[in-house]
């Protein structure tokens, strides 16, 4: 088993694993989270993260 990601420090994602959406890798994100976020940027919408992250963080 591996340790789950902690996605509270958001680091500088490479310019490959980078979110259309949020601040966080795409490597971070979790099925629903990358799903989330990709349809958000296909759809031109603005709304948040739904990342697993304390929200403080995501800004």
């Amino acid at each position: 088993m591996t340790a789950p990601r902690s996605l509270g420090d958001v680091a500088e994602p490479a310019a490959d694993d980078r979110c259309p959406n949020c601040p966080h890798p795409l490597s971070a994100h979790d099925a629903i989270a990358r799903r989330f976020c990709t349809a958000t940027a296909a759809g031109g919408f603005s709304r948040g993260c739904t990342c697993a992250t304390k929200p403080e963080t995501t800004e």
